[in-house]
């Protein structure tokens, strides 16, 4: 594991199923929720939306989440070196397709296994986010930072998202990323997967990221609240056993 050259602590929480960051105490908005609130949407899913209730869209947006994240877990156990039973745990034909598109490329790309960082946090001081990369490594000496996707394409905003994890990994270890790439498993192509290096400038992010804080008054909103709730729970003490009509 590389060593930060700032003394930077990320707190990653999970709220109503999505990530919430502080760093050094402070709270810094994620890549992803920059991006929802301020990226124009793709064209794709702002036609999907057209074409579907509210109730619909809303709900296979949560079965496609849940998908994701379900891959993405899993790709990372992988990443860690962890045998995966397809038979037991993904008796569906879709996760088998996903799971093996991605074995067939990591096969292909050949990472230095030892270089691996996989679902690490990172954030930027400079320009106050945060965020979790899917994977850090490198292949033939170079640096490269890796984008996993599940979905039906490639967008404008997944472009985005890696400019700005770029930009953040390098401020947080004073290496040169040398190459930022996007994933996709499950597709259509030969191979099974669709693996593109992405060009995108910090730049663009940064576009985005100032039309964010305009939505918020031009700075970065309060955080969620977060409710504490009990370890256990209980309402009513468990009867004690009765035999013959007596307490036992």
């Amino acid at each position: 594991m590389k060593k930060a050259i700032k003394q930077i602590n990320i707190v990653r929480k999970e709220i109503d199923d999505t990530h919430y960051y502080w760093v050094n105490g402070e709270f810094f908005p994620g890549v992803t929720r920059i991006l929802d609130e301020a990226a124009p949407m793709p064209y794709a899913l702002k036609q999907y939306f057209l074409r579907s209730t509210p109730e619909s869209a809303e709900k296979k947006l949560q079965i496609t989440g849940d998908f994701g994240s379900l891959i993405h877990a899993t790709i990372e156990r992988l990443l860690l070196g962890e045998e995966i039973n397809l038979e037991e745990e993904f008796p569906a034909t879709k996760a088998k397709k996903h799971l093996c598109s991605f074995v067939a490329w990591f096969d292909d790309f050949k990472p230095d296994v030892d270089t691996i960082q996989t679902e690490h946090t990172i954030a930027s001081l400079t320009h106050k986010y945060a965020g979790t990369l899917d994977l850090a490594c490198r292949k033939n000496g170079e640096f490269w930072i890796i984008d996993f996707k599940t979905g039906s394409g490639i967008y404008h905003n997944h472009e985005l998202q890696i400019a700005a994890y770029k930009q953040a990994y390098e401020e947080m270890y004073g290496v040169k990323v040398d190459h930022t790439a996007i994933m996709r498993t499950g597709s259509r192509h030969k191979k099974g997967f669709e693996f593109k290096e992405i060009k995108r400038s910090f730049k663009h992010f940064k576009a985005v990221y100032d039309s964010y804080l305009n939505l918020h008054d031009g700075k970065i909103p309060e955080p969620p609240k977060i409710n504490v709730y009990p370890e256990k729970l209980q309402i009513i003490k468990k009867l004690k056993a009765i035999k013959g009509g007596e307490e036992k």
